[in-house]
């Protein structure tokens, strides 16, 4: 079969499962392609999975990037990660982008959030294609913001999403820059919300009102009671600042095989740097964590906080916290990598968490 006939069935492919949209642009998912096409008994050869050789990568370069912050109660979400049931963050916003422009639109989140997890400051980045920006005077060949297209289409999308969550801030994101590849070379590649993340800041709300006060009912999806009787906060505050600098936290991070297979490598780095640790007090016997750092692995912050707690009312030792985020030993055995299974604290429940902003070398 000739490329030309195999390039017009997969057009034809392609509305048979997502109806009349932009052909030449991400047409269909790749599985979305095969499923159909077993339908109609055409066997499609790999390279339709293959972005680099068929186009329908995301990363189109005919596509205008844009970028906008996030803020969403994640209380009524599965997590940020788009997944098979639930509502999800970046599955609402897949959605209504899909919709708003009538075809299949990819976004890509600064980082993934739990179920239960709030976000304030999350970003994220997508493609528009110039004929889709139907503003009078917003594309040009330079370097315009298209202020006009991105007002409108942020007034349409959080009149599309539900109340929980809020979109503010689009932009056109960055002129395409170089990155430096892991082979030690570089390419010009569009601005990435990941790889332009320079810091995260997270916030732990947590309530030390005595065990015989309840907490505020207004504030029990975003913090988190803890019996004041057992947790000095200044203690706490000690206790936090040991992770501060550069450590290895694979005993404070959750499915570590699994995300390492996930993307493909044979062992995760889970080396990460924390700037800042604060406890901040607010008055009432309410407190707010403040967590700086530069890069956070699945659970991590929840962990941390959660060992924190257990060491402050007395179910986990300092030391032992300190062995396992040091990886040392006694001075008689041999030196261990520690795991998650070695740290016998719970993570801190997630409703307490808050990924207040993800900052970048500019001032979006």
């Amino acid at each position: 079969m000739n490329s030309l006939w195999s390039y017009f069935l997969i057009l034809l492919l392609s509305i048979h499962v997502e109806g009349f949209a932009p052909l030449h642009r991400h047409i269909a998912n790749p599985k979305q392609l095969h499923a159909a096409a077993d339908e109609i008994g055409i066997s499609l050869s790999n390279n339709v999975e293959n972005s680099e050789s068929t186009g329908y990568d995301y990363e189109d370069d005919d596509g205008i990037r844009f970028r906008c912050r996030v803020a969403y109660d994640g209380s009524n979400f599965r997590g940020w990660q788009v997944q098979a049931q639930g509502r999800t963050g970046q599955g609402e916003l897949e959605k209504i982008l899909s919709l708003r422009f009538n075809r299949n639109v990819k976004i890509v989140g600064a980082g993934r959030t739990d179920a239960g997890v709030h976000a304030r400051g999350q970003a994220m980045h997508f493609d528009i294609y110039p004929h889709e920006i139907a503003t009078k005077g917003d594309i040009d060949d330079g370097l315009d913001t298209c202020g006009n297209f991105c007002n409108q289409l942020q007034i349409s999308m959080n009149s599309m999403l539900e109340q929980d969550m809020r979109v503010y801030g689009l932009m056109r994101a960055p002129p395409p820059t170089d990155y430096k590849l892991r082979d030690g070379s570089s390419r010009k590649l569009k601005w990435h919300v990941i790889y332009k993340a320079e810091k995260k800041l997270y916030t732990y709300r947590i309530s030390l009102k005595p065990k015989a006060i309840t907490s505020c009912p207004l504030q029990r999806y975003t913090r988190v009671h803890v019996d004041g009787e057992l947790i000095d906060p200044q203690y706490l505050q000690h206790v936090l600042r040991h992770y501060e600098g550069e450590h290895d936290f694979r005993a404070f991070a959750g499915a570590i095989e699994a995300t390492a297979r996930k993307e493909g490598v044979e062992k995760k780095n889970t080396v990460r740097i924390v700037y800042s640790v604060n406890l901040i007090d607010e008055e009432d016997g309410n407190y707010r964590i403040e967590i700086l750092l530069k890069g956070a692995l699945y659970k991590m912050v929840r962990n941390m906080v959660g060992t924190a707690l257990d060491v402050c009312r007395g179910r986990f030792d300092e030391e032992a916290m300190l062995r396992i985020l040091h990886h040392s030993t006694q001075e008689s055995e041999e030196p261990k990598q520690f795991v998650r299974k070695d740290n016998k604290c719970k993570p801190a429940p997630p409703e307490g968490l808050t990924l207040e902003k993800v900052f970048f070398d500019d001032e979006f």
